[in-house]
């Protein structure tokens, strides 16, 4: 090869080596450069790898997930299939999510907790598996909001409107959507049927080898006008 060949070998190296640096950071600036300050009301869903375990360097999921173990499968409460599994999540969200560990009744839940729970599950079936990469904010009718209350709670007497999250003049519910996605582990201990009650005892841990406890939650699920909803719950 030539003088000329040479250079125009290095000159291609070096804008090979220049358009790489770029394309990378750009792609860095893509993935961190989201300003805290700026809302938007798209949502940009990115899939990505999240590793489970430092000592399970191999287990690589998409996105967040939930591990669950024990007594996952379903039971039948008054002839009436309840989702275990659901429910044990759903005490997750309120146990650790909305500090709601404790309460005997819908009643000793507070307003803007039952609100934020109603709303964010109007948009979303599982609270870990809401991206965090977009900050969102969302709208919904007060009727779609008490709805969804009902269907987790069951009929009830809760004015929602009178939450922080209610707009008055425009008659809606608005929230900026939280940043719960997060992996879970958790393993169902007990789902002990008694009557027209199950109580679903989890326990949660902080990582995959489940091998450090975050905590140990009983929700009680009743059959009320045939379908199951949560009447109480505790931390142990």
């Amino acid at each position: 090869m030539g003088i000329t060949g040479i250079k125009k070998t290095a000159v291609k190296k070096r804008f090979l080596a220049l358009l790489l640096a770029c394309f990378a950071a750009f792609a860095l600036s893509s993935c961190t450069g989201v300003d805290p300050n700026v809302k938007t009301t798209e949502s940009k869903v990115e899939k990505y790898k999240v590793e489970t375990s430092p000592e399970d360097s191999d287990v690589l999921l998409d996105g967040y997930n939930a591990y669950g173990d024990g007594l996952t499968s379903p039971v039948t409460v008054k002839g009436v299939k309840v989702d275990v599994e659901a429910f044990a999540l759903r005490s997750y969200e309120l146990a650790f999510m909305l500090g709601q560990a404790e309460f005997k009744s819908i009643k000793d839940i507070p307003v803007d907790a039952l609100a934020q729970y109603a709303v964010t599950h109007v948009f979303f079936k599982n609270f870990y598996e809401i991206t965090n990469k977009v900050t969102e904010f969302r709208q919904a009718e007060p009727d779609r909001v008490s709805a969804e209350l009902e269907k987790h709670f069951g009929k009830n007497k809760i004015d929602l409107k009178k939450s922080v999250l209610y707009n008055k003049g425009k008659n809606m519910f608005e929230i900026w959507v939280p940043e719960y996605g997060t992996n879970i582990f958790y393993n169902i201990d007990a789902a002990d049927v008694n009557g027209s009650e199950v109580k679903i005892v989890t326990t949660f841990f902080n990582e995959f080898k489940k091998s450090t406890k975050l905590g140990r939650t009983e929700i009680t699920v009743t059959i009320k006008d045939g379908k199951p909803v949560i009447s109480k719950m505790s931390q142990r």
